[in-house]
């Protein structure tokens, strides 16, 4: 495992930076915003509360709501103004992928359960996630929307079986595969030197998980042909790995929170 230290002199060069930080006025962005200071950097905070102190002089907060994308121009203006101007607004990006490909899915996956717990037997949802969701992308607004969609199913799977309810979630992550987003065309993959597989490959995984009762919380990666469980296999051995032994799960805290008496009115 790659653990390391970190060491005092390994902040030093944060001296007469300029930070902006959002969420500073409590929790770890406030422990940030002192620590930050106490190095000798300038911080810009963001947030909706002020913060019940000013730590130095070389600090601003900005009242800002990060949902907002005006609040979030006016944060950065604020600390762009101690080097120059800067003229007219900037276009919020394009967020169209996202939309569909994550809170497409999330939203499809949310009617689904709604419906299917209303029968006896339940149902299966499987959701199209994506190798891309495994790794570092240059194309960062597809990579984000199939690391959520990977999030979403391994969480929404614990839900439902913490429910009690007949419904399974499973996820795929194929790898390059042909389709309206990859169209076969002439010489593309060809001069990427690699072979996308056809959709019925992937589509012939999703037929299985819908109607295997054994498979529930799978992760499956599809490639070459070849259909992979990942899940169980790798993702979470290595979390495990990573927690350290004795460690309980995140998911395991959480479920000793909500067992906890309400507190008396």
């Amino acid at each position: 495992m790659a653990e390391f230290v970190i060491k005092d002199e390994d902040l030093v060069s944060l001296k007469n930076k300029v930070v902006i930080v959002t969420g500073g006025s409590s929790g770890i962005g406030l422990a940030t915003v002192k620590l930050l200071l106490s190095l000798g950097a300038s911080v810009v905070s963001g947030d909706l509360t002020e913060p019940v102190e000013s730590p130095a002089p070389a600090f601003l907060f900005v009242k800002s709501d990060v949902a907002s994308w005006r609040d979030l121009c006016a944060l950065f203006k604020k600390a762009k103004e101690q080097f120059g101007h800067e003229k007219g607004d900037l276009i919020e990006p394009n967020n169209l992928v996202l939309d569909v490909m994550l809170k497409g899915a999330m939203n499809t996956a949310c009617l689904g359960v709604h419906y299917m717990k209303q029968q006896p037997e339940g149902g299966s949802i499987v959701l199209m996630g994506s190798s891309t969701g495994l790794q570092p992308l240059r194309a960062p607004d597809y990579s984000t929307a199939k690391h959520g969609v990977l999030g979403f199913g391994r969480g929404y799977a614990r839900l439902m079986e913490v429910a009690g309810l007949p419904i399974r979630i499973n996820t795929l992550m194929p790898s390059w595969t042909t389709t309206n987003l990859l169209p076969d065309l002439p010489g593309l993959m060809k001069g990427a030197k690699h072979q996308s597989q056809p959709g019925l490959v992937v589509a012939r995984a999703a037929a299985y998980l819908m109607v295997d009762a054994s498979r529930q919380g799978d992760v499956v990666f599809v490639c070459d042909g070849k259909y992979t469980e990942i899940e169980k296999t790798i993702l979470w051995p290595a979390y495990e790995k990573v927690k350290g032994a004795g460690n309980p799960s995140d998911d395991e805290i959480l479920k000793r929170m909500l067992e906890l008496p309400a507190p008396a009115a």
